[in-house]
């Protein structure tokens, strides 16, 4: 009820659809009939009904044009669509490109056909897989939907995309952004891009329902009645599954239909979503993949999925002592051999030193290297990504021959990269899993000595007998990024295999962890109880949350989404110092047009160039400068601190950071980097902590 009066608000306080009229009192005007006229008038503008559809589509026509030669659903579709003949909780576990997404968007269609659900809302984890999703996502909406509508892209940074706001229609597609319709304008506006009947973001905009912030209660409201697909679910620490766990409880509540996907998913992570469903599994659980569990009421029933069409594949595994470099050597031999190679590091520190030795052991300097990581100002980025998705996505005439992508998380999953060899820091179970989905994803010819899919693991060496802080050194920074246990579990589960055969063998990976820890070495006996520990607090964290208390948590997303969160800041590089003469400012991005601002005022061009050209940091890096920034800069973009990028130097001249303890670096081909400076001591409210390696 809080989140629809604020709906109602916020059309009722538009002057546009509700004028002021000074001659005549409210009440003269605005009659109970004109009241009602007005309110419909704003409603259809913004498109605020239920959808319509067109129905019986084939699953053909949902996603291919008309030209397009038929094709039948696969099992695992053909069974998620049987299954959603009610509204209720569906959990798909099936392997990397089984069609989930596809599957998922199908049942969306019966349910909007046959249920009272009148919208939807795809989440993935990052901002960059939503982005990729939002696409496809609006050539699905484009084949159903009979009426005039809207689709939004909910995320931080959303704002900076030219189609976050789309309308479309059965008779014409439009994509021109925020002019395109009184509805796209309004949608445009800061919280309301989840309101729209459709839309696609990440899974923290959903999770802000649930908890404590401010407009939790409009957030509720406005994913009520959806369906809503949670994908990548696998990914999740322990805070944020109970905060998932607890969305699903009150999105059924709600009148959604919640759709699961995940490629990943241990058992013991499945039985805890239908109990807070508030259903029960019966025991033993099922060892089937895939697999689909269907929760409606106190209901829970499995049903495997056997699909002929899945293609086993054997993938090859040697285990490298990751203190040994020589790895190096051979990436640069099998890239000038002929092989597309993907190297994922945990770090982003370690990604840029990885490609850098790269670069240098390569004796043919017209192979391609590239890296991907988050550290890379926001326009740069967004080429990066889309070169490297080019390069080593589906269309063979753009693949090179034989190229390295050193990355970092951000092609873990959802991303369509090829590798003819992958090469892989130690990572959780569910994750490495994941990284191998990048490994001969298409079928198609491969240089020799890489016909057959091969992974190179580099395993940290470790006495996991000793004390957890001699662990933790021993392990590296991947020890700050993932719980030393994970890693433990993950090593014993992988280093004695010489290969592992996909998607059979996913299960067994998946549920080895569980039987090893009743037996563990002292040290890593020690690391589990502290895990354990941590895991109780965050779930207990998580539970404090609710929409009904207090909403005083800043609605910033991963801010109350992700346990622990380290607080982070924007680096805005410029070409060159800003000048200030009169009351004007010019300011020079690094990349795009100057800008000329007038004191006092706001200039959206600058305020999105300035985005364009942000780097994400640890705060603790910029603390000292945040106070020296000039006054417009905090009108146009929160919590950042300006650098200047010399011509001749990579160090980075942060305005007003004289007594930075950091030097920060820029350089086009590795992102922003940074080291310590000798004898400076940081402020003694400032932590710092090696988190910030991620």
């Amino acid at each position: 009820m809080t989140g629809f009066v604020t709906f109602c608000d916020w059309i009722g306080s538009n002057a546009d659809w509700f004028p002021l009229y000074p001659e005549l009192s409210l009440r003269d005007h605005y009659t109970p009939d004109t009241a009602r006229a007005g309110a419909e008038r704003a409603v259809e503008l913004i498109g605020w009904h239920r959808r319509s559809v067109f129905p019986s589509l084939s699953f053909s026509r949902l996603f291919a044009a008309p030209e397009v030669p038929q094709f039948a659903p696969r099992p695992l579709q053909e069974t998620l669509i049987a299954l959603a003949d009610q509204p209720g909780l569906y959990i798909v576990e099936a392997p990397m490109g089984a069609g989930k997404t596809e599957a998922a968007l199908a049942a969306a269609y019966r349910r909007w056909n046959e249920g009272d659900e009148r919208g939807l809302y795809f989440a993935l984890p990052t901002q960059l897989t939503s982005n990729r999703i939002h696409n496809r996502v609006s050539e699905f909406l484009d084949h159903v939907i009979a009426d005039n509508s809207i689709q939004t892209l909910a995320h931080g940074n959303a704002w900076l995309s030219e189609n976050r706001v789309r309308s479309f229609s059965p008779a014409q597609t439009s994509t021109e952004g925020i002019d395109a319709t009184e509805a796209c304008r309004w949608f445009t506006s800061s919280r309301k891009p989840l309101l729209a009947p459709f839309g696609t973001g990440t899974i923290d905009q959903a999770l802000m329902a649930c908890i404590g912030a401010k407009h939790s209660a409009l957030r509720l409201f406005a994913l009520s009645g959806k369906v809503v697909v949670i994908d990548e679910v696998h990914s999740y620490d322990p805070y944020t599954s109970a905060l998932v766990d607890q969305l699903i409880r009150w999105l059924l509540e709600v009148g959604c239909t919640v759709i699961v996907l995940s490629a990943t998913l241990a058992a013991k992570r499945r039985r805890q979503m239908i109990e807070k469903a508030g259903a029960f599994e019966p025991d033993p659980p099922p060892s089937d993949y895939p697999l689909i569990t269907k929760v409606v009421g106190e209901t829970a029933t499995h049903h495997p999925v056997i699909d002929p069409a899945i293609v086993e594949t054997k993938v090859h595994l040697l285990h490298i002592d990751s203190a040994d470099s020589d790895f190096i050597e051979s990436v640069a031999r099998a890239a000038e051999s002929g092989a597309c190679v993907v190297v994922i590091r945990n770090t982003v520190a370690t990604a840029q030193q990885t490609f850098c030795a790269i670069k240098e052991a390569l004796c043919d300097d017209t192979i391609q290297v590239g890296l991907l990581h988050s550290r890379f100002p926001h326009f740069q980025r967004q080429q990066n990504e889309k070169h490297w998705m080019d390069l080593l996505g589906r269309k063979p005439a753009l693949r090179p021959p034989g190229c390295v992508l050193v990355a970092t998380q951000v092609v873990e999953q959802s991303v369509d990269i090829d590798a003819d060899l992958l090469v892989t820091d130690l990572a959780p179970t569910d994750l490495l899993l994941q990284r191998l989905g990048r490994l001969h994803r298409h079928s198609r010819p491969r240089p020799p000595g890489f016909e057959s899919a091969t992974c190179w693991i580099l395993q940290p060496t470790v006495d996991w007998h000793t004390k957890p802080k001699v662990i933790r050194e021993a392990i590296g920074a991947s020890a700050y990024i993932y719980p030393p246990i994970a890693l433990y579990l993950a090593q014993e589960v992988w280093r004695k295999r010489k290969s592992v055969t996909l998607p059979t063998g996913i299960r067994e990976l998946l549920e080895s962890p569980e039987s090893l820890m009743t037996s563990l070495p002292a040290g890593a006996k020690k690391l589990a109880a502290e895990l354990e520990t941590e895991t109780g607090n965050m779930i207990s964290s998580a539970l404090r949350q609710g929409p009904f208390k207090e909403p005083n948590l800043p609605d910033t997303e991963g801010a109350q989404t992700r346990y622990n969160m380290q607080p982070s800041a924007l680096l805005i590089l410029l070409r060159k110092p800003p000048h200030t003469q009169s009351h004007e400012t010019v300011v020079a991005p690094l990349e795009g047009p100057q800008q000329t601002i007038t004191a006092g005022s706001f200039n959206y061009d600058l305020a999105k160039l300035l985005h364009e050209n942000a780097v994400r940091i640890p705060a603790y890096l910029v603390y000292s400068a945040f106070s020296q920034q000039p006054d417009w800069l905090s009108t146009h973009i929160s919590d950042a601190v300006l650098a200047v990028c010399s011509t001749d130097s990579i160090a980075l001249d942060v305005i007003g950071g004289e007594s930075l303890t950091h030097q920060l670096f820029y350089h086009p081909e590795q992102g922003v980097s940074y080291e310590k400076i000798t004898g400076r001591i940081p402020p003694s409210e400032v932590s710092e902590d090696l988190d910030s390696w991620f």
